[in-house]
């Protein structure tokens, strides 16, 4: 299950407060400087927690600026772009000449791989969201463009993308496994598909978007099925095996290749698992829908350079390189 946790400057005294809050923030929310112009009573109140490959953050906090500097970029290879809903009070964001002011209702997002900085003149309350470049940037679309804009969090899809974010926050100590990992496709999709409504391109690409993305879900919910198929794929999302196959086009794998991969990358997590070392080997390829232990241990070796036993036994699982496994899809 995912989990809340809370951190607060409040515990230490005044003239530490905002040490201690750059500290937080460097650790939870990437690699930034923070200051503030003699603000002695500095308050900073964080609570985050992770879902899938996200971080859900709400942020309250005294006025206070914090800055992404090349620098600091060089220390951290961490890609992801951050959307920020403002909540409570203003603030202005910066990024490659781009400037824009939110208020209350509003959000936006930028780049953490560009230099960029955040002014809050006063007292703020904010939702902020970590989302890896690969959740956003995917196939033809390129959200360069799109970002440090403002876009309003109380109609169209950005409504239903905040809408989902805020709740997802409260109910994340219920979230976990599988179900959390859709809830978190999902909310990337409604991220992308707010960025398009934003930009006027909610055309056909957004059609195409939304049509992967409910793919991907059936393919989550029905990954332990060895009897998944394209046909039924198509049959369950309402289309052609001939859009299936178009959609995923712009993957740069066929819907089989992701499939396979994504039955794979579970039962890797499986082996990761020291709950589950009294599992077998077998066991764990049959409940992700291999049906044959010997074509499993072909698969995952083609895919992750060692055998399923091996990689269990020398506890390879922090230092696999995930680059290897894209670049080397397994096809059936």
């Amino acid at each position: 299950m995912a989990t809340l946790a809370i951190a607060s400057t409040d515990p230490v005294p005044r003239e530490e407060r905002l040490a201690l809050w750059g500290e937080m923030v460097w650790q939870l929310l990437g690699r930034l400087r923070s200051t503030t112009e003699g603000d002695e009573t500095f308050r900073g109140h964080l609570e985050y927690g992770d879902l899938g490959d996200l971080r859900l953050c709400r942020l309250a906090a005294s006025r206070h600026r914090v800055m992404r500097t090349p620098q600091l970029i060089r220390l951290d290879d961490r890609g992801y772009y951050k959307m920020v809903i403002q909540v409570r009070g203003c603030a202005t964001f910066e990024q490659d000449g781009r400037r824009v002011q939110l208020s209350p209702g509003e959000w936006s997002i930028y780049d953490t791989m560009r230099a960029y900085s955040v002014s809050n003149d006063k007292a703020v309350e904010q939702m902020v969201l970590l989302l890896p470049r690969e959740c956003i940037a995917t196939g033809e679309f390129d959200p360069a463009p799109l970002m440090v804009r403002r876009y309003s969090a109380t109609r169209g899809v950005g409504r239903l993308a905040c809408q989902l974010i805020d709740a997802t926050f409260q109910e994340l100590p219920n979230c976990g496994g599988d179900g959390g990992r859709g809830v978190a496709d999902s909310i990337a999709a409604l991220m992308r598909l707010a960025l398009l409504e934003g930009s006027g391109r909610a055309g056909d690409l957004a059609l195409a978007e939304g049509l992967r993305d409910r793919i991907k879900r059936h393919v989550a919910a029905n990954l332990r099925d060895p009897g998944l198929s394209i046909e039924r794929i198509a049959t369950a999302c309402g289309c052609s095996k001939r859009s299936v196959h178009m959609v995923f086009r712009d993957e740069g794998m066929t819907i089989s290749d992701y499939i396979w991969r994504q039955r794979l990358a579970r039962c890797r997590a499986d082996l990761d698992n020291p709950a589950l070392r009294g599992e077998s080997i077998t066991a764990i390829a049959l409940a992700w829908g291999f049906n044959s232990p010997t074509h499993f241990s072909r698969a995952f070796r083609e895919c992750y350079g060692v055998p399923p036993s091996h990689y269990r036994d020398a506890g390879l699982g922090g230092m696999m390189v995930e680059a290897e496994a894209a670049a080397q899809p397994y096809r059936q």
